[in-house]
């Protein structure tokens, strides 16, 4: 006669390894997910980025840009508007790069 109290015990310690199992491949599933979630939203957000390269302004332009008009729509997606926004030109320099100034004529 077979011992019976050998046989569950088997029987247990092949459960638990097959739970154990299916566990550890739940978990890579949601790993992978997690993993293609986060390389589609890379790729969309560097389809859409703006970055100073690229950027069709100069930078400081909004906070030269008139505060009754609506900001840019290439601005929404620049990681640096916020900067761009506050940016406080250096001291003297009072011209913006579309500006053309006029020369100044000495006088003897």
């Amino acid at each position: 006669m077979a011992d019976y109290a050998t046989l569950f015990q088997l029987i247990l310690a092949a459960l638990t390894f097959v739970i154990i199992g299916m566990g550890f491949i739940v978990y890579l599933m949601i790993l992978s997910e997690r993993e293609r979630k986060r390389l589609k939203a890379e790729r969309i957000s560097a389809a859409t980025k703006v970055t100073p390269d690229n950027c069709p302004h100069f930078f400081g332009y909004l906070c030269q840009y008139p505060s009754d008009q609506p900001i840019p729509d290439e601005c929404f997606g620049c990681m640096k508007a916020i900067q761009c926004i506050n940016h406080q030109p250096a001291q003297g320099a009072t011209e913006t790069p579309n500006e053309v100034s006029e020369p100044v004529q000495q006088q003897p």
